[in-house]
């Protein structure tokens, strides 16, 4: 009897094929997870998508929850269209003990780092001591979390994105490439910081900022 839990990944290509790669390279060590595939309203049920198939649109999460399988929800992870995307999820109400998170073997948490619900942590991210990760968190390549950070749900850090000591990340916020947060700060909800910048200020709610050091292009 196959005892592996069976996990559905909202997302396609980009998203959803890296949090794919993530769950694998933990079965590697775990076996615990079966990918059935992927739920998008971009390809067509049956198409393949990498190594697994489109079973349908994001229209039957619901029903998947349903039938047991676990979810792991992808769509948030770019800014655009993020609030409607998180709020269009958020509506579905699937429980927290339905949401799948996978971390890399190769991640490097601090034993004190406390994790959220359908959390994806890439290989060589990292964290220190005394961090707090929320739900729906995707932290990407060598992106690292210093001591005592907190991280609100549905945050995106991509790769060598980096959050100071005792920062604070709203609900929301993505973190672009190679930016750096300077600790004691606070990032808003639904901010967006630019490739490469420093960040040396609070970040206001739904401001982006870019630049070094980061200076406010626009408040969405």
């Amino acid at each position: 009897m196959n005892s592996k839990k069976r996990v559905v990944i909202v997302g396609g290509k980009g998203s959803g094929e890296m949090a794919a790669s993530v769950f694998e390279a933990m079965n590697s060590v775990t076996a615990e997870w079966e990918i059935a595939g992927f739920l998008n309203d971009i390809g067509k049920k049956g198409e393949s998508l990498g190594k697994h198939q489109i079973l349908g649109g994001t229209d039957e999460i619901a029903d998947f929850v349903g039938k047991e399988y676990f979810i792991h929800y992808t769509l948030h992870c770019t800014s655009k269209d993020k609030f409607e995307r998180v709020e269009k999820f958020n509506r579905l109400g699937i429980p927290l003990e339905a949401l799948a998170s996978a971390i890399h073997p190769k991640a490097c948490l601090d034993p004190s780092t406390r994790l959220g619900c359908g959390v994806l942590i890439s290989a060589l991210a990292a964290t220190s001591v005394g961090v707090e990760i929320g739900n729906f968190v995707h932290a990407y390549p060598h992106s690292y979390i210093a001591h005592d950070a907190l991280v609100g749900d549905f945050v995106t850090l991509t790769a060598h994105a980096i959050v100071g000591a005792r920062v604070r990340i709203g609900e929301g916020a993505q973190l672009g490439l190679n930016s750096a947060i300077r600790e004691d700060v606070r990032v808003g909800q639904y901010a967006v910081v630019g490739m490469g910048a420093v960040v040396l200020d609070h970040v206001a709610d739904r401001a982006v900022v870019a630049g070094n050091p980061a200076k406010v292009l626009k408040v969405k």
